[in-house]
């Protein structure tokens, strides 16, 4: 049988045209896999990376009575969620090198018999090895007394005692004794103050009942916060005076 020399050419063109569809769809997948790909490594290098979170929280209290100084403090490290770690050297307190302790994950902990000074410092080298200090400041209580004894919840008095007033993020803290009954009553003062006293009504003295003796002592605490090296540093600083004897009517 004799073929259609027409028909050869027609299945020849179509053929042709089968081809060139071939090459076009292989070199269009090429472009788009190779966008694909290079949008998927810009998208990579430009996503923000989440900074490590670090922080120390710090813990420090003077007994006046024993003089005796409690140190404490805990190190976090990571991202969202911080956890527990060694900071790398580890830490010291007032010059001197903490120890752990494994309450509560990993605590630094110092203790000594020494006078008070205001300022308290923890600190450590960081990588590069130089020194970073975190330090807290507060003034002690000598003396301390009302201007009118026997103190009385039928009118004002004015409470007065050494050592500076009150500053920001400080506060008292008075706890009362009854030595015969051991009722005790806690009254807390936030406040700034001018000179180093506070007012207190009548309503707030009369707190304290029944009538007779009372040991009071007194706690001066403050909360410093800051950010050094990159860590996010707190601590409180307490102060317990020594106790003294109040007469109540």
């Amino acid at each position: 049988m004799e073929i259609c020399p027409a028909f050869v050419e027609h299945i020849a063109r179509l053929v042709a045209r089968l081809v060139e569809r071939q090459r076009y769809l292989y070199n269009n997948m090429k472009h788009i896999f190779f966008s694909i790909l290079t949008a998927l490594a810009i998208s990579s290098c430009t996503q923000p990376v989440t900074p490590k979170k670090r922080l120390l929280n710090t813990y420090v209290r003077f007994l006046a009575d024993e003089k005796t100084i409690r140190a404490e403090a805990t190190y976090q490290e990571g991202s969202p969620d911080p956890l527990p770690a060694q900071m790398p050297g580890g830490i010291s307190f007032q010059g001197l090198p903490m120890k752990i302790r494994a309450v509560q994950g990993i605590t630094y902990q110092a203790e000594s018999s020494s006078d008070y000074t205001p300022k308290q410092v923890f600190h450590w080298e960081n990588m590069s090895g130089k020194r970073i200090n975190f330090e807290m400041t507060m003034a002690p209580i000598r003396k301390f007394g009302f201007d009118k004894e026997p103190v009385s919840g039928q009118e004002p008095n004015t409470f007065r005692w050494e050592g500076g007033p009150l500053e920001n993020g400080e506060a008292f803290v008075f706890l009362w004794e009854n030595l015969q009954t051991r009722e005790t009553v806690k009254m807390e003062v936030f406040q700034n103050t001018v000179e180093s006293e506070i007012k207190f009504p009548a309503a707030k003295l009369a707190e304290v009942k029944p009538a007779g003796r009372w040991a009071l002592y007194l706690v001066r605490k403050k909360l410093t916060k800051s950010v050094v090296d990159g860590i996010e540093a707190s601590g409180v600083l307490e102060y317990y005076s020594k106790s003294d004897t109040v007469e109540v009517k």
